[in-house]
C-alpha cells in the first residue's frame, strides 16, 4: 500500500483500519503520525483530515490520536523523549492549545 504523495486522494473503505494498523504496529524515528500514515498510503494531510467526513474513518481517527497519545507519554516517562516537550505536544494536540504554565494570582492576607 506504500507509494508517493499525490493529489486528492480517492477514499477508500480499507483506510481505517490501515491506520489503526499504521498507528499500533509504529516502529519508525519519532512518533506516529497522520502525516506519516498519509506517506505510506500515498495519500497528504488533507486528504486525511477529509476523509474524517466518513464516520468509521473518524473513530479510526479518534482511536488513533488516543494510540499517538500512550506512544509519547510512554516515551516521556522512559526519557526516551524530552518529558517538556512531550507536554507542550499533548497541550496542544488534546489540551486547550496553550500548555505553557499559567500564572495564578493569590492573595495571601495574614490574620493574627
Amino acid at each position: 500500500m506504500e507509494g508517493k504523495r499525490k493529489g486528492r486522494q480517492k477514499y477508500s473503505p480499507e483506510y481505517p483500519a490501515a491506520m489503526y494498523r499504521f498507528f499500533r504496529a509504529f516502529d519508525g524515528q519519532g512518533a506516529p503520525s497522520f502525516d506519516k500514515f498519509a506517506l505510506t498510503i500515498g495519500a497528504t494531510r488533507e486528504d486525511v483530515e477529509r476523509w474524517r467526513s466518513k464516520e468509521r474513518f473518524e473513530r479510526a481517527y479518534r482511536e488513533c490520536s488516543e494510540i499517538r497519545r500512550d506512544y509519547l507519554i510512554d516515551n516521556a516517562l522512559t526519557r526516551r523523549f524530552d518529558p517538556s516537550f512531550v507536554k507542550f505536544l499533548i497541550g496542544c494536540e488534546f489540551g486547550d492549545g496553550d500548555s505553557e504554565d499559567r500564572d495564578i494570582a493569590l492573595r495571601l492576607e495574614v490574620v493574627e
